[in-house]
């Protein structure tokens, strides 16, 4: 999921950890040794402070305390790394010191760094009831989709939230994913109050009202976003929906042309409406309207297939086959989303490593079907950018898809990237073995029968095409007649 207030979390509750720290600091740091650095601290005089703590480290040089104020003096002075090491060096001292742990923890937060968490942790455990570090731990382990144990640390800072809108947010998604949707609505509809205009909450109320309420509390709750000038095309879209599921289609397309007048270059908005189009019969107009969005951009392929899929539901095979090319052409990985299953979301901004893992994965287990189908599909996903890396990245992903069909004759999955590959690579005839395949496996397999409509068409061997074209379209309106709405709304929190 694209993670919620990357850049607020990083100053949230940051607010109520300073006033709290430093006093807690300045008071049990207290010796005779350091009365100097704390007067200096005190007057506002941090530079001196420094300078008087190294001088008394020298010869006390064991003392956590000193090593405490030296850091609150140079954190003070916007020096926070340096800081942050002498905090460090007050714990290896002293592990459980807590002013210090306070200072470590809050400079970690801010960083947004993972080492904030188990010092958060020690601090609970000396303060269970201290909401300020259960609010920063909640928010750094909602970044790292850690959603119970989130939601069980904003629990603990309830209270404090109110005061906290993003953290607010954070808590409520959280409840989402774990399924406790009516306690998510409860502080979805906490935050609203709260904060009348922010967009995201009252959209993710409306979404999740209309999924587990009724759909007059979703559109109620939508109203303002949709009488806003500009109106939000996400909220015109999901209003959209809400009333298509009430049968209210005219209301509907109403709202999905208003969505298109707001922003023409929003792709969602036309391929919400072939669906909508596809749904009812109505090819000709759903096609008509994808167009309009193809003027405007002329490079998605998702338009492409979209249109793709109404031609040939309305029997226009031809014009079908050549979106479906144009479709794979501008987005060979993507266009027919073939298995989303061999590379996460969250790993591909890292493929070099995912890459690493998948080739550990099958040195380790050589016979595992799937380790080398995950590193085939790792390796088409992003060859090196100079023409001889892509051919040889190719070509290693064959050989390892290959493997993967030899080890395992039943993997669906690695026949359909297998036969991608080959039509990718123009090995027009292995791609149509390798279709076949898996079509004997899975004869409902929509990536099979697509790369199998590509890879017939560039052999001239058309006198199947016509009806793959449309037994591809009708089972991709089956598909989008089955799909709930609500479900496929539901991905636009995480998408946010």
């Amino acid at each position: 999921m694209r993670r919620v207030l990357p850049q607020a979390a990083l100053s949230m509750l940051v607010a109520c950890l300073v006033p709290a720290l430093s006093p807690c600091v300045l008071a049990q740091a207290a010796q005779p040794s350091a009365a100097t650095v704390m007067d200096a601290l005190q007057k506002g005089r941090n530079e001196d402070a420094v300078h008087l703590a190294d001088e008394l480290l020298r010869v006390d040089p064991r003392s956590f305390k000193l090593w405490t104020l030296r850091a609150v003096g140079l954190e003070r002075s916007s020096h926070g790394e340096e800081a942050l090491a002498s905090y460090q060096h007050a714990l290896n001292i002293a592990p459980d010191y807590l002013p210090a742990l306070e200072g470590a923890a809050q400079l970690n937060y801010k960083a947004q760094s993972a080492n904030a968490i188990p010092q958060l942790r020690r601090i609970i455990s000396a303060e269970p009831q201290n909401t300020t570090a259960h609010g920063m731990l909640g928010v750094l382990e909602y970044l790292q989709a850690n959603y119970a144990a989130a939601a069980q640390d904003f629990a603990a800072a309830e209270d404090m939230l109110v005061s906290q809108p993003d953290a607010l947010m954070a808590y409520a998604i959280c409840l989402v994913h774990l399924n406790r949707t009516a306690e998510a609505i409860a502080h979805f509809q906490q935050l609203v109050a709260i904060q009348p205009q922010n967009i995201a909450a009252r959209y993710d109320l409306a979404l999740y009202q209309w999924r587990s309420t009724t759909s007059t509390d979703a559109l109620a709750t939508l109203q303002p976003l949709l009488d806003a000038q500009p109106a939000d095309c996400r909220a015109l879209r999901l209003a959209a929906a809400i009333h298509e599921s009430n049968n209210e289609t005219p209301q509907a397309i109403e709202l999905l042309r208003a969505a298109m007048a707001a922003d023409p270059r929003d792709a969602a908005n036309y391929l919400d409406f072939a669906t909508l189009a596809a749904a009812h019969g109505s090819f000709a107009v759903g096609s008509d309207i994808v167009s309009l969005g193809i003027k405007q951009l002329p490079n998605s392929g998702p338009l492409y297939m979209a249109r793709g899929v109404l031609y040939g539901q309305n029997g226009d095979t031809e014009k079908a086959m050549a979106d479906f090319e144009r479709a794979h052409a501008l987005d060979p990985a993507n266009s027919m989303a073939a298995s989303a299953e061999g590379i996460a979301q969250s790993q591909r901004h890292n493929h070099a490593a995912a890459l690493e893992n998948f080739k550990r994965q099958v040195r380790e287990h050589p016979r595992d079907a799937f380790g080398h189908y995950l590193l085939a599909e790792s390796l088409s996903w992003s060859p090196p950018d100079s023409k001889a890396g892509y051919g040889q990245s190719v070509t290693q992903a064959i050989s390892e898809a290959t493997k993967a069909t030899q080890l395992d004759p039943h993997l669906v999955e690695a026949f359909d990237l297998l036969a991608s590959l080959y039509l990718q690579d123009e090995q027009f005839d292995p791609a149509i073995r390798a279709c076949r395949a898996a079509l004997k496996l899975a004869p409902k397999d929509q990536q099979a029968l697509y790369t199998l409509i590509l890879a017939l068409r560039k052999t001239n061997s058309k006198e199947e095409l016509k009806g793959l074209v449309q037994t591809l379209t009708d089972l991709r309106k089956a598909e989008a007649i089955g799909n709930s709405a609500k479900t496929r709304y539901g991905q636009l929190v995480e998408d946010r």
